[in-house]
């Protein structure tokens, strides 16, 4: 089987590295996977399959059984490139971002594309059948076996704190949990604050709260080294999230969290990891304090994020994958039956004279 996924500009950032653990996991099952992205091929990762720039001209590809466009902009492309049938892999409605509100009637005739859909979170496939009547399976992200725990009792005295994603992507809300560790400072503890993003650091966020260490654009595994020396991780994401991929690897390395109430986070914890309600920056604090204050209550939080993470390890993933993908080739077979049926004569009935 021949699958082609079609990406944007191949830049870090969580749903690409979902992407990437996709491909990989196709491509050790012995599916014939190709990447074709709007750029060179990154230097953030290492891919074990070919990858083309399309932006450098259409690549010449024998025909694919699948296409899975990953962005709405890459439904088009993929369309464009015919190179094969085509389904669609969302990682969260795009829609719901407010900069790209101006793109919004555009996203929308995207999404009006009667395609299979792979998702991430039931939530989201929910949200699709009943406002654009796609079918969807869901195949969330799989665990990067980089990010495991440490062996530890108890958070440091000078408990470390991280806050993943862009400070000026709303959906991320990241000033809502440097407030927070800035409350918690008041409170007279000397807590550090770790950011990590795929972007530099901004003068917007240095004068909201300078960050103690600040991380950009570093590759997962050195992430992963990073992630697995801090106490807490804060996630203070808005509803329009599509998974939260930074709690899931905070979950596998033993680092209890707090994050926003909302439905991808309860897909993904399940239960056990501390919410509060989205933009809500006291009650990240208040339940900051009391995992951070309170050591038994910290491994126990600990233990039951390792343990739900483990719902995402890869060989519990790539069943799902599978069978998703090859629904999708079935699905676009079907498609093509009732055009082809629409389009034949009507049959005439002989039988009556």
């Amino acid at each position: 089987m021949r699958v082609a996924y079609v990406l944007p500009w191949p830049e870090l950032g969580g749903g690409n590295k979902v992407i990437f653990q996709h491909v990989r996991l196709l491509h050790e099952r012995g599916v014939e996977v190709t990447v074709l992205g709007a750029g060179p091929r990154p230097t953030w990762t290492d891919l074990p399959v070919p990858y083309h720039d399309y932006d450098a001209g259409s690549p010449a590809l024998p025909a694919q059984d699948l296409a899975i466009a990953t962005y709405w902009t890459t439904i088009a492309v993929a369309e464009r490139l015919a190179l094969g049938p085509v389904a669609h892999f969302c990682q969260g409605y795009e829609g719901g971002l407010v900069h790209l509100a101006p793109q919004l009637a555009e996203i929308e005739a995207a999404y009006a594309r009667p395609l299979p859909t792979l998702t991430v979170t039931p939530h989201l496939a929910t949200f699709l059948a009943h406002r654009f009547g796609r079918e969807s399976v869901v195949v969330s992200p799989p665990l990067d076996p980089a990010f495991r725990p440490l062996p530890r009792l108890r958070p440091r005295r000078r408990p470390w704190i991280a806050v993943p994603g862009i400070f000026e992507a709303a959906v991320k809300d990241v000033p809502t949990a440097l407030r927070a560790v800035r409350i918690l400072r008041e409170g007279g503890r000397a807590y550090r604050l770790l950011r990590f993003s795929p972007l530099p650091l901004t003068a917007a966020e240095r004068d909201l709260l300078p960050p103690d260490r600040y991380l950009c654009g570093v590759r997962p595994e050195a992430l992963a080294r990073e992630l697995r020396r801090c106490d807490l991780l804060l996630l203070s994401s808005r509803p329009e999230e599509g998974f939260g991929l930074p709690l899931l690897e905070a979950m596998a390395a033993g680092i209890p969290a707090v994050a926003s109430r909302i439905p991808s986070i309860e897909y993904l914890t399940a239960g056990a990891v501390a919410l509060v309600e989205p933009g809500d920056a006291t009650g990240f604090a208040a339940a900051a304090e009391a995992l951070l204050g309170a050591p038994r209550q910290w491994r126990q939080a600990r233990r039951a994020g390792i343990a739900q993470a483990q719902r995402f390890r890869p060989e519990a993933v790539v069943p799902r994958l599978l069978d998703a993908v090859l629904w999708a080739v079935e699905w676009t077979k079907g498609r093509v039956r009732e055009r082809s049926a629409d389009r034949a004569p009507a049959a005439v009935d002989r039988t009556k004279t």
